[in-house]
């Protein structure tokens, strides 16, 4: 990927999340304890694991993106740690190189569009976690998947396991029309991608793509529409605590700098079936995607929304996208309404230099141990070539925190 797609996707991150309510949806959770303000601590285990071992030469040097799928489809906090259970984690742009001594990059490091790692179970132990990029028939670097269209990519979204396969969400992209500059790039749809979650390595192999309704352009009074950029299985299978049977699949309208969250639903076995989705107008669901209500703001482009055992959800994201703030939010049902939001963490990784910003934070629930929450966050820089410069490893790659879950 060139530096000018590099700049260009990390600028279209900007925010929404927020809701409605939907009559007997969850619990009040009148009576549960919230979440201490700036309660989060550093998880240096975590963010180390997803470091640059120095004198690596043809790795996984540091990505965005970063999106967990269990691939039992069980998705319960603390599910990962189940005996046995796999964790398929996503990224987006992601270097494949390494890194020196001074931690810069080494030369010959190249830029991918998508890869994939697997752990084995919850624990932030190198042994667990195997890093895969493919590779063609000369060992350069490829994307893990890649569209059909010529000049397209893909930036992965959430996904899920439904039926023992992996059906992940992801952003269709190619150039805009020249006049962009460092903006010149247009999303253009989303694709569900789907794969055997038993294959040793998902998407490696075999997979399948479709396009889905689930994207419309900017029309003059609103900005894109997409939808994927969260999924929420709130089914017995995916180990919800109050199950209602539908895959809640969230997505985000791009209104001048301030992205507005939207929610749609499907059942589980309609997943691939588009004309099955409905939309959240603010008061029923509907079959047009055009009438989907805005039910929050200034969210990130990358959130995530978990399902607690006291009926509530909680909807964690960086306020303002590019934002410091590490923020969570309560609502009483999978489309809210949700409370104001509550300050957890204040990321420093955007004084590294003057040029570093943070956004992306989202929380891992199968990855959480037990009476916390883990979310990560990505670090990245408006200036390209200090990814290479000395102590340049060091930007661009998540970092992670902890988060005490009221008992």
């Amino acid at each position: 990927m060139t530096e000018q797609l590099f700049s260009s996707k990390v600028r279209r991150l900007v925010a929404a999340w927020g809701v409605a309510c939907v009559a007997g949806l969850g619990a009040t959770g009148a009576a549960a304890a919230d979440i201490a303000p700036w309660s989060g601590v550093a998880a240096p285990e975590w963010t180390a694991l997803f470091d640059t071992p120095y004198g690596t030469a043809d790795g996984w040097a540091g990505a965005d993106g970063l999106y967990p799928i269990p691939l039992d489809g069980v998705e319960s906090l603390g599910a990962g740690a189940r005996p046995g259970a796999r964790t398929l984690w996503w990224f987006s742009d992601t270097f494949v190189g390494g890194t020196n001594a001074d931690g810069s990059r080494i030369g010959g490091t190249v830029m991918v569009n998508n890869t994939t790692a697997l752990q084995t179970g919850a624990q932030p132990l190198a042994s667990s976690l195997a890093f895969h990029v493919r590779r063609d028939a000369k060992g350069a670097a490829q994307s893990m998947v890649v569209p059909k269209g010529v000049d397209t990519w893909y930036w992965p979204q959430d996904g899920v396991v439904l039926n023992g396969q992996v059906r992940l969400f992801a952003s269709r992209m190619q150039r805009g029309d020249g006049g962009g500059g460092a903006f010149d790039f247009a999303q253009v749809g989303v694709d569900l991608l789907t794969a055997p979650a038993t294959d040793a390595v998902p998407f490696l192999g075999a997979y399948t793509r479709k396009a889905m309704p689930l994207f419309a352009k900017a029309d003059g009074t609103r900005g894109d529409i997409y939808f994927g950029v969260t999924a929420m299985p709130n089914t017995v299978a995916a180990g919800a605590p109050h199950p209602d049977g539908w895959l809640y699949v969230y997505g985000v309208r791009s209104d001048d700098l301030n992205k507005k969250l939207l929610v749609a639903r499907v059942k589980p076995g309609q997943v691939a079936n588009g004309s099955a989705y409905r939309f959240w107008n603010g008061s029923a669901w509907v079959a047009d995607m055009l009438q989907s209500a805005p039910i929050a703001n200034r969210m990130g482009a990358e959130l995530s929304v978990t399902p607690l055992p006291d009926g509530r959800y909680l909807v964690t994201h960086q306020l303002d996208t590019l934002g410091a703030k590490v923020v969570v939010r309560y609502g009483n049902s999978p489309v809210g309404p949700f409370d104001k939001a509550i300050p957890v963490w204040l990321s420093t990784e955007n004084q590294l230099t003057p040029n570093t910003f943070v956004y992306g934070a989202k929380a891992h629930g199968p990855m959480s141990a037990p009476g916390e929450l883990l979310i990560s966050y990505h670090v990245n820089t408006n200036d390209f070539w200090e990814n290479f410069r000395a102590g340049g490893s060091d930007i661009y790659r998540p970092r992670f925190v902890r988060v005490p879950l009221p008992q």
